[in-house]
């Protein structure tokens, strides 16, 4: 029995002190521990996050969405990148990605899961502002286009005034020729 509470102590010690926000939930949803970072993430106490249902932080279709998730989890073991969009303390919707793995009891019966967030805020940021860069490139080039257009156009016309003007000094020329014989 000591062996078991040293790696129980010792599994707890791992979710407690990793970087990322990390929790435990039973098949139903309950979380029945988080680490610091789910509540820095969150901005809820832990004592505001145990023993509540994963339901309070996330809407009703990613509730079912979760559920789902923990069916996969038990079927195969492992899910990977279940998008979640946990409402915070402060009512801001945090996008985040969702990793999970079955927990078992000591008999290997699946009887809830890990689950690790990974706050996905800056990533979207990256991707709102490469669009708005490709919005403005295209705009750009748009721009290139037209003033591509408006030179070009303005080039052709300069060539067939050169060839006008030649025209033009050609016939000064040949009516100067003739008005000096006449």
């Amino acid at each position: 029995m000591r062996e078991l509470d040293k790696a129980r102590a010792y599994a707890e010690s791992l979710i407690k002190n990793a970087p990322d926000p990390v929790f435990v939930s039973d098949l139903e949803g309950k979380i029945l521990q988080a680490n610091d970072a789910v509540s820095t993430l969150l901005g809820f106490r832990t004592d505001e996050v145990l023993e509540q249902s994963l339901s309070r932080f996330i809407s009703p279709e990613e509730t079912r969405e979760f559920t789902a998730a923990l069916r996969e989890v038990v079927e195969r073991g492992v899910t990977r990148n279940a998008r979640l969009n946990p409402r915070s303390a402060s009512g801001e919707v945090i996008p985040t990605t969702l990793n999970a793995s079955a927990l078992r009891d000591p008999d290997g019966k699946v009887i809830g899961a890990i689950g690790i967030l990974r706050d996905m805020r800056a990533y979207e940021q990256v991707v709102r502002d490469l669009e708005k860069s490709k919005t403005e490139l295209q705009e750009k080039i748009l721009d290139l286009e037209k003033f591509e257009e408006v030179v070009v156009g303005r080039e052709l016309k300069m060539i067939a005034l050169e060839k006008d003007l030649e025209g033009f000094r050609k016939e000064v020329a040949r009516l100067k020729g003739e008005s000096e014989r006449a």
